[in-house]
């Protein structure tokens, strides 16, 4: 899957009516991607948590 490009990001918030630059959206896009990696990392342990304690 592609990244989507802080470029394409600013067109679809203008789209929305918000105005942000290029690079407020390449720094917004960065946090969201870290949100997303804690979000998908803490699902993962909780899973493997959830394995180990049914193999008890």
């Amino acid at each position: 899957m592609e990244k989507l490009k802080p470029e394409k990001a600013v067109e679809m918030l203008r789209n929305r009516g918000v105005d942000i630059s290029v690079e407020q959206a390449a720094q917004m896009l960065e946090l969201l991607r870290k949100f997303a990696n804690i979000i998908v990392s803490q699902h993962l342990e909780s899973q493997k948590q959830n394995v180990l304690r049914k193999a008890i």
